[in-house]
């Protein structure tokens, strides 16, 4: 499992490097602009952000050959490919309210969060945005490509968050079987491509994944979208949201540059809870891992320079992203990565674009 893991990072680090390219206007993907979260977008860091999305919130070891591959790839397939038998020993109620339909309000059965932003936006801008890329880089057949591509990382996330658990599991029914599928179909219009482009803008601003050869952990991964509203020339509105959710004020700069600032909630450490019934388990995220969350953003035409989430009280913590682009040393630029607190200890890391994958030392 090491030497295919390893395999697959040389192989999709070769892969994510830039062939011949067409200029072309896109609706998610901006290869004009080369600094900060643009610059570093390509299918590895999406794959590393989304596959391995899990491992920042404090369940899971962050050692990437220590996770249970094998029991969690067998579980979700035999989920998602019974989900009916699955879904009758999970209980259709509970699966309904929980996973599908904003009906309850009972914190430990609001799946449908994750379901709606992430699954279903998120998981649908990310399948145009990698036809784009893939478009603009003269790949034959892009969609096919981006479909394949976001498939692989939606997988491998469910996988990781499946962990070691062989019981039946709901989430990846829903996530793969019915959201995600619904956010490719419904960003394949014409009229999501412009709404969420020009009506309300959504960007990617997710993190930059960095590996410490020491001990083995992959830090720093994690999936995050941001929609702005504009109230004037001046100010605006945002919501940023992945494992966090922040609201708050956007200044717009005469310089194209913007400063955001808000506030909001984070699942800082997800805890799992099991409800037994006579035929199943179900996992749940317990109220108490929800925590408050600080965050404080400076972009350029809306690719992400620098980032600085605070959380607290349960467990502090505080991550910091500087991205390629901020700085420049003569003609090199390079992305840091800072973490210090109960979550993170103390870790360090430094990233190039050129590179989907950074490196990293730390205290855990």
């Amino acid at each position: 499992m090491k030497l295919l893991l390893f395999s697959l990072i040389i192989i999709l680090c070769i892969f994510a490097r830039p062939l011949s390219a067409q200029e072309k206007n896109y609706y998610f993907y901006h290869p004009e602009k080369n600094f900060g979260s643009e610059l570093t977008f390509n299918p590895l860091s999406m794959m590393l952000n989304g596959g391995f999305d899990v491992l920042r919130n404090g369940k899971n070891s962050k050692n990437l050959w220590k996770q249970p591959y094998k029991t969690g790839f067998e579980n979700v397939w035999r989920n998602i490919t019974n989900p009916l038998s699955r879904i009758e020993k999970f209980g259709w109620k509970r699966f309904m309210t929980s996973e599908l339909f904003p009906v309850s309000d009972d914190a430990e059965q609001m799946q449908y969060f994750p379901n709606y932003g992430n699954h279903l936006v998120g998981h649908g801008m990310k399948y145009v945005r990698l036809s784009e890329w893939y478009d603009y880089h003269n790949f034959s057949h892009p969609k096919v490509w981006a479909f394949f591509t976001s498939f692989s990382s939606a997988y491998l996330n469910e996988v990781i968050e499946n962990g070691s658990n062989t019981a039946v599991n709901a989430d990846p029914i829903a996530d793969m079987l019915i959201f995600n599928p619904l956010g490719i179909l419904l960003f394949s219009t014409d009229w999501a491509k412009k709404f969420f482009s020009s009506t309300l803008p959504l960007y990617d601003w997710s993190l930059q994944p960095v590996y410490n050869p020491f001990n083995g952990h992959l830090e720093n991964t994690g999936e995050q979208y941001v929609v702005n509203l504009d109230l004037s020339e001046r100010y605006g509105l945002f919501f940023y949201w992945g494992t966090s959710g922040i609201l708050g004020l956007t200044i717009h700069n005469e310089d194209g540059s913007n400063i955001s600032i808000g506030a909001g909630a984070i699942v800082n450490k997800l805890i799992e809870r099991r409800l037994i019934t006579s035929k199943t388990f179900a996992r749940y995220v317990a109220p108490e891992t929800i925590d408050g969350a600080l965050g404080f953003f400076y972009d350029r035409s809306h690719s992400l320079l620098t980032s600085l989430i605070v959380t607290g009280p349960v467990y502090y913590n505080a991550r910091l992203n500087i991205y390629p682009g901020l700085f420049y040393i003569k003609n090199f630029t390079c992305g840091i990565f800072v973490g210090a607190g109960e979550l993170d200890k103390l870790q360090a890391g430094i990233t190039v674009a050129s590179i989907p994958i950074g490196l990293s030392l730390g205290y855990n």
